[in-house]
């Protein structure tokens, strides 16, 4: 009988992903029976990207097809946890006819009703997803993810403490003799993240308009953006896709980060950013105002807001020595406490094991 096992019907790769998995690596390492199930598209894909933790190529990963092969695997698991709005589907369906069903958690790492468009099936499965367990756990980690749960559905949902992969996301000093580094990441995919603007700013600042800088982005590569019919700045360097170990051995190389997204849940890549030592410019909206202080370990900006997003840049990009010098302090002491034991401990409290 499995203690715990995350429902992660994904391949693997993005951030709320990387965060089940370190997080039940660390449930794992202090006694915990826990599992993650992965949907059978998605398996050899998730292990690739997850090869560098040996339980994930073992039993402890168990992949399923449907609800019936996910019903099998509840009968002997006394806790489930849903990590996608998706998943929440999945696992009604599977316990539903059960005579001992586990108990149903749900891990809110987005508010998905947001995705959709709000006259569609999407949507309305997202907005479904918070009501279709009488009793259920739910975490997140940011307090915007928080209220906004509370807001639209009423639910109490308990703070958990989020984690980075600090063997991966510590600080490195950037080469003095060069322009300092800027990164950013593009996501064509997703209309939130606002690709065509960061590229636009991207851009700009390496044309030279706040100074000398290397700019370059990842997380899309030259034929994803020119699919949507955006303009390739000169002289930023796109470097695609990049596996965790990749962001980080980049973010290490970095003196500035930033995601100009028009919202973000909690702001992963930033965080992962200020364990690097970089200085940070993350969405006002969302979840990032939880861990950055304007101006003390770095900057928040409105992005739909053309002469605050200005404003801010100017600043950030222009800091004096001893003042960035503070502020990438401040960084790395900010999220110093984000680690995987720490956030699996919180969440083990939040399901009533510890």
């Amino acid at each position: 009988m499995k203690e715990i096992a995350f429902v992660l019907p994904v391949r693997g790769g993005s951030g709320g992903a990387h965060s089940v998995v370190q997080e039940v690596d660390a449930m794992r390492s202090i006694g915990f029976d826990a599992s993650i199930y992965v949907n059978n598209s998605n398996l050899a894909e998730f292990r690739k990207n997850y090869e560098r933790f040996s339980w994930v190529n073992t039993e402890n990963v168990k992949n399923f097809e449907g609800p019936k092969e996910l019903s099998q695997l509840a009968s002997k698991t006394k806790i489930m946890i849903a990590t996608t709005n998706t998943s929440t589907h999945s696992i009604y369906e599977a316990i539903r006819r059960l005579e001992s069903p586990p108990r149903a958690a749900y891990y809110v790492q987005d508010y998905e009703p947001f995705f959709y468009d709000v006259h569609s099936g999407e949507y309305l499965m997202a907005l479904k997803s918070f009501s279709l367990f009488e009793r259920c756990v739910y975490f997140a980690k940011s307090r915007w993810l928080r209220d906004t749960v509370a807001r639209c559905h009423g639910h109490e949902v308990s703070a958990v403490v989020p984690s980075i992969d600090h063997s991966l996301y510590h600080p490195k000093s950037p080469p003095s003799f060069q322009a300092p580094l800027l990164v950013a990441m593009v996501r064509t995919g997703t209309p939130r993240r606002a690709p065509g603007r960061t590229l636009e700013i991207l851009g700009r600042i390496a044309a030279g308009s706040f100074g000398s800088f290397q700019v370059v982005a990842f997380g899309a590569t030259v034929e994803e953006i020119h699919a949507l019919d955006l303009e390739l700045p000169r002289n930023v360097k796109i470097v695609g896709h990049l596996s965790q170990p990749q962001v980080a051995i980049l973010l290490k190389k970095a003196s500035f980060f930033l995601d100009l997204s028009d919202y973000q849940a909690f702001g992963r890549t930033a965080a992962e950013a200020m364990a690097c030592g970089c200085i940070v410019l993350a969405p006002l909206v969302g979840g990032a105002s939880d861990f950055v202080s304007e101006g003390v370990n770095g900057f928040l900006a409105d992005a739909n807001n053309e002469s605050d997003l200005e404003e801010t840049l100017g600043t950030m990009l222009s800091l004096p020595s001893p003042e960035a010098r503070s502020i990438r302090f401040a960084a790395v002491d900010t999220v110093a406490g984000f680690t995987p034991l720490r956030a699996a401990i919180s969440e083990l409290h939040a399901l009533g094991l510890a």
